[in-house]
């Protein structure tokens, strides 16, 4: 998951990758500050419980679904729940259920929620603090501030006789990515094109293999004139 969200930056950043260092960290910068100001913004709107998107649409779909369950007390922590297709131990202190949605998102599954139902207890309560929206408001409560001109920067003297030499780096051959790689469950962009071929029909499934060709017979033509690009 970390490289994924590593790939992810590097994909909103594919074009100011190609700038100078101090340019890229500018555009970093900008992008960063509309983005919390954007999210900012959002979470002072925002008059539900739980994030929009994280937490209220989950927890609305599961109450739906607990709606049909049925609940069989076992002791004053622990209940039964069936569902008529994967039944669910729920542990109300630890606050975990056998179907491990409960423990994994922290966010009540739908077994809990039938618990809630039958106790009549508020759902909501169950929720971890990080799907809040204060905490949402939280984590975008501090201000970026864009980097001043190099004129007023105020540098300590021990500081300013420093020379600060690049790291020592091994340039590999061949174009940077500028796509990041598809992780397992994705589909790939073979896939896709598979996909795309089926959706078109024959005749469109026709074009996009003239475009391909058109492609591999142009690449054979450089490399038969050695021209590289």
């Amino acid at each position: 998951m970390t490289t994924n969200i590593v790939e992810s930056i590097n994909s909103v950043l594919r074009f100011a990758r190609m700038l100078p260092v101090v340019h890229l960290i500018d555009e970093i910068t900008n992008l960063l500050l509309y983005w919390f100001s954007q999210r900012r913004d959002l979470a002072m709107k925002c008059h539900s419980t739980l994030c929009p998107d994280l937490g209220e649409k989950k927890l609305r779909k599961r109450l739906d679904a607990a709606s049909r369950m049925n609940v069989v007390k076992i002791n004053d922590v622990e209940y039964n729940v069936m569902d008529g297709d994967l039944n669910g131990l729920v542990h109300l202190q630890n606050r975990s259920c056998t179907c491990r949605k409960f423990d994994l998102e922290q966010l009540p599954c739908k077994h809990a929620i039938a618990v809630c139902r039958h106790l009549k207890l508020n759902p909501y309560s169950l929720a971890s603090s990080y799907y809040t929206r204060p905490t949402w408001a939280a984590a975008y409560a501090e201000s970026i501030y864009p980097v001043p001109p190099e004129g007023t920067w105020v540098i300590p003297e021990n500081l300013n006789n420093v020379k600060i030499l690049p790291p020592l780096s091994k340039v590999m051959p061949g174009r940077c990515k500028s796509q990041r790689i598809a992780s397992k469950g994705e589909a790939s962009s073979e896939k896709k094109m598979l996909k795309l071929m089926h959706s078109l029909g024959d005749a469109g499934g026709m074009k996009v293999r003239q475009v391909k060709g058109h492609a591999r017979h142009t690449e054979q033509l450089n490399k038969s004139l050695g021209m590289t690009f």
